[in-house]
């Protein structure tokens, strides 16, 4: 296979299988990938402490990107959280081809020439079995662990960005996983990447 030198975002609806679409791309493609791993990074870097920096996608203050990386008045550790897995994403895309999960990074590196932003999303049903087998929920669980876990990403990615998650227009790819399972995802998303300039 050629050698792939774009840094690939995936943003994801929960139970779409962004981590596991990742892991199957960067094993083909050979480049790492970052998740969760982002957090530890960001953590060490910044000083801050990792349940801080993870516990951004759950809060939603109404600034933009502007806002933090030049601030008008002190900045709130909040923000600071989030600056630093921002520049984390930056200093990770810097290093090469890679693929990015979650955190707002096809907003982060929208000036970033070679990326390529997908976007994953499933039906409800097959959102709610994967909280179902995961964690035991109830399908009553499993519906409010869906519902909570992606009204907090979108309000992340509004917070960062002001633009609509999921929305067609900031992404190359959006791909629902439900109808051909995250391996095929995989493969549309990595043929999309060796194809595109």
């Amino acid at each position: 296979m050629n050698t792939c030198k774009h840094i690939i975002t995936i943003g994801r609806e929960y139970g779409a299988g962004g981590h596991t679409v990742a892991k199957r791309i960067a094993a083909v493609l050979k480049i790492p990938y970052y998740d969760k791993e982002i957090i530890k990074i960001a953590a060490e870097k910044s000083g801050l402490t990792e349940e801080m920096i993870k516990g951004t996608e759950e809060h939603d203050t109404g600034r933009s990107l502007l806002s933090w990386i030049f601030p008008s008045g002190s900045i709130s550790a909040y923000d600071r959280a989030i600056l630093a897995q921002a520049q984390t994403i930056r200093r990770i895309a810097e290093e090469g081809p890679c693929i990015i999960v979650g955190r707002g990074a096809d907003y982060i590196l929208r000036d970033v020439p070679n990326t390529v932003n997908v976007f994953l999303y499933a039906h409800w049903k097959d959102k709610l079995q994967y909280a179902m087998d995961t964690y035991g929920d109830t399908p009553e669980q499993a519906a409010r662990r869906v519902r909570n876990t992606d009204a907090a990403r979108e309000s992340y990615y509004h917070y960062l960005t002001k633009r609509k998650w999921g929305d067609l227009k900031n992404y190359h790819l959006s791909l629902n996983s439900s109808p051909v399972g995250k391996e095929a995802c995989a493969e549309i998303i990595i043929q999309y990447a060796m194809k595109k300039g």
